[in-house]
């Protein structure tokens, strides 16, 4: 019968200095507080069983001295001054191996090889130049996410500038390409709540951008289905493909730029005014308010001379509806019947009772009529407080 298999792993025990010392000193202390009670016990009452000497040892080795079970031969005394610098060594070996294992994972993170331990968190998937927009839009509402974590292959340098410049995101760093598991794993994204995935510079063969970015919205939804997927793409002929992949929300390069172009002749002031809302200078902001209690059942009318009265410099715009998935299989029986299935199947066919993700619908300037429900939030044009 071969052991060996039901014993540790010992290169545990061989490449693990820590371990190696513990093990040590652990032998030490029978060995060497058996011997000092042997020879101590006969004319020594400080020492009267075995666990007085082990007491003694570890006692001398941390240097403490109480003083309490003190040697009187001279053998002992030989046995305590030896035993006196091999704990000052012994301890050294300690001090050193915590302080490598603190250090090295330092390094690890810093290098974006450390797994991270995060929970509720946002994931920045790849590299562009609206990365850095991005993040100085969230710096500025750094309390929706505890984290946020950059995932890409930009140099050291770039990284280590970045964590210094937005240290109130609480920036984590993962090294690697995000379309593979392994890598989407050590950034946690089993457990975070959103992702934004971009166009990658960073990578060697970032002219495969929506290819990969419709790669790593499939396995971000297979590793964590509750995660809220916005995704950026170059080409509007993958929009199919990527909503296939469910990506909650897609955004596509130049999507109207034909719009803003000719507004630019027809109505020059339409497209200026999105310039300035849009811009990190602007003195205003669109931005999104849960409804007040007292309004839920009332009317849009109603919302708006709220507005009028709490903010008369806002501008009401319109509401925003976020629904909860509906998941037709919740409402059917346990065991699952044969009609059960016969119910869904054509649910299915018709696209109802199997959404998954939220849904976010919006209505600007909506009927005056309209009743103001709980899952609904209000957008307004506001000035962005100085």
């Amino acid at each position: 019968m071969n052991i060996r298999r039901y014993l540790p792993n010992r290169r545990i025990f061989t490449e693990n200095a820590g371990i190696k010392a513990a093990i040590i000193i652990a032998l030490s202390a029978f060995v060497v507080g058996d011997v000092i009670y042997l020879i101590e016990s006969r004319i020594n009452t400080g020492f009267k069983s075995i666990g007085d000497g082990i007491w003694w040892f570890f006692v001398t080795i941390s240097t403490v001295g109480y003083g309490d079970k003190v040697p009187s031969t001279i053998t002992g005394k030989v046995i305590s001054i030896l035993v006196m610098f091999f704990g000052v060594a012994l301890l050294s070996v300690i001090t050193a191996t915590i302080s490598s294992i603190f250090v090295a994972k330092k390094l690890r993170e810093g290098k974006g090889l450390q797994e991270l331990k995060l929970k509720d968190h946002l994931l920045l998937c790849g590299w562009n130049n609206n990365c850095e927009q991005i993040l100085n839009l969230l710096e500025k509402r750094a309390n929706e996410f505890p984290a946020v974590a950059l995932i890409n292959q930009l140099p050291e340098e770039n990284i280590e500038e970045l964590l210094t410049r937005y240290d109130r995101l609480h920036l984590r760093f993962v090294r690697g390409d995000y379309t593979k598991e392994s890598v989407l794993l050590r950034a946690a994204a089993k457990n975070a709540a959103a992702a934004i995935i971009v166009p990658d510079i960073s990578h060697p063969i970032h002219g495969k951008g929506d290819e990969r970015t419709i790669l790593s919205t499939l396995t971000l939804k297979t590793l964590n289905p509750k995660i809220r997927v916005i995704a950026h793409i170059q080409d509007a002929e993958n929009y199919a493909h990527l909503n296939k992949a469910r990506a909650d929300e897609i955004v596509i390069s130049d999507a109207y730029t034909g719009q803003i172009l000719a507004n630019h002749v027809l109505a020059p002031g339409v497209p200026r005014f999105w310039e300035q809302v849009f811009s990190e200078d602007s003195p205003v902001q669109l931005n999104q308010y849960p409804l007040p209690g007292h309004l839920i059942g009332k009317t849009y009318q109603e919302l708006k001379e709220y507005c009028q009265q709490s903010c008369a410099a806002n501008i009401l715009i319109g509401l925003v509806e976020i629904s909860e998935p509906f998941d037709l299989s919740n409402l059917l029986s346990a065991d699952y019947s044969y009609l059960d299935e016969f119910i869904m199947r054509k649910f299915k066919e018709a696209g109802l009772g199997t959404e998954k993700e939220k849904q976010v619908k919006t209505q600007l300037a909506p009927d005056a009529s309209t009743v103001l429900t709980k899952s609904q939030f209000y957008l307004v044009l506001e000035r962005k407080e100085s």
